[in-house]
């Protein structure tokens, strides 16, 4: 009995850590080139806000700045008590406004902007809708390449989403934004490798107007772009990666971070849950490796407790089997993971975290334990507008 436990708990580390070890190395390779020669169609541009009025202004003139005449920013100003609407018009915006307090977040208002444009289709003809956050401020070419690969191939395109520390920001800050750097980058590169397909990570995504138009969102979830990002891959829909289409946020503080991070993990810990065995299916049914990848990958539990979890297990079968070769397998594959994301961090991740702040990634996965055990004894729930610096 003991050593079927030995081995359960080998293979379960094992898995894991040669899992997310391959993801990394897989996407340190070059991502894929798309051709991106022919001029972009006609795009709009959908900005949900909620109370934006501090920071709202960098990101529309980044939008502006990039924008032709037959292009379009729509701001969607939801249940804004600021001045949010009157800046976004001051700025060349136009503005939608959207009163439900019952009914905030996200996918609320972009159904209400969805219902906006196909109600005046000949004013708003753009071919692609792109999503943008608020606090995102959109790099040069970044829209035109989103609007011109969706275009071309009919597809739905996912920009390189990141978080950029400030000036000054905390060590455990900018921890953070290197993990999201590996999900958002690093790992988007290796499903488009592997499956040929991504993940949406919420801004930057570019859609044909066909698809915005019929797809339902998921209003009552924590991640509902991840969420419709899935059901789009499910119905067989293409959803791809494009990392030369940069899109930056700036990291919140230490609480607005937390605060973040617990929504995030907690909402993909609850689609792991609804959309893994679907995905399994289908990937069974219709012969799509894809799918069965992308499964995979969801599998995979945010990088601390996934290397809580290998950590437990090599000191559980050392006490228990001693120097033996499951041992030296899972020390194996804890080893190949250390490799690989200190790789990643070496080509992609430096400015984010310096050299001289690595040491303390062990007092970041202190502050991450207990975001992760509040699945458990306070889940949350409901959408929370995340807080921004001043």
């Amino acid at each position: 009995m003991a050593g079927l436990f030995v081995w359960t708990a080998t293979l379960a580390g094992t898995f894991l850590a040669g899992g997310l070890a391959t993801e990394c190395f897989a996407g340190l390779l070059p991502p894929a080139r798309r051709q991106n020669g022919a001029e972009a169609p006609p795009f709009v541009v959908l900005m949900p806000a909620h109370d934006e009025a501090r920071g709202i202004a960098p990101a529309i003139s980044a939008i502006l700045a990039q924008l032709r005449l037959q292009d379009e920013l729509i701001v969607i100003a939801d249940n804004c008590s600021d001045a949010t609407a009157r800046i976004s018009r001051d700025l060349g915006a136009t503005v939608i406004e959207r009163w439900d307090p019952a009914r905030r977040g996200k996918g609320h208002a972009l159904d209400f902007a969805r219902s906006f444009l196909a109600a005046h289709r000949s004013a708003h003809p753009a071919n692609v809708v792109i999503v943008v956050d608020a606090d995102c401020i959109v790099q040069p070419g970044a829209l035109s390449r989103l609007a011109t690969i969706s275009a071309a191939q009919d597809c739905v395109v996912q920009g390189a989403y990141l978080m950029v520390p400030p000036n000054g920001a905390e060590t455990l800050v900018r921890v953070s934004c290197l993990a999201f750097l590996v999900k958002n980058l690093v790992r988007q590169i290796a499903l488009d490798r592997l499956a040929g397909a991504a993940l949406l990570q919420g801004s930057g995504m570019a859609f044909p107007r066909t698809t915005f138009a019929d797809m339902p969102w998921r209003v009552g979830s924590l991640v509902e772009d991840l969420d419709m990002g899935l059901e789009l891959l499910l119905s067989g829909r293409q959803v791809i990666f494009e990392p030369e289409a940069l899109f930056l946020s700036p990291a919140s503080s230490r609480e607005g971070t937390a605060g973040q991070r617990r929504r995030w993990e907690h909402g993909m810990l609850q689609t792991v849950m609804r959309f893994v065995p679907r995905l399994l299916r289908a990937a069974f049914r219709q012969k799509q490796t894809g799918l069965a990848v992308i499964a995979f990958d969801l599998l995979l539990p945010p990088t601390v407790l996934l290397g809580l979890v290998v950590t437990a297990a090599l000191v559980v079968v050392a006490m228990l089997d001693g120097f033996g070769a499951p041992l030296l397998v899972l020390a194996g594959a804890a080893a190949s993971l250390a490799a690989a994301l200190l790789t990643a961090w070496w080509r992609h991740g430096r400015t984010t975290l310096p050299p001289s702040a690595v040491l303390c990634v062990p007092g970041y996965v202190l502050w991450k334990l207990p975001l992760l055990a509040q699945f458990v004894t306070r889940r949350e729930r409901n959408w929370l507008r995340t807080e921004r610096e001043p």
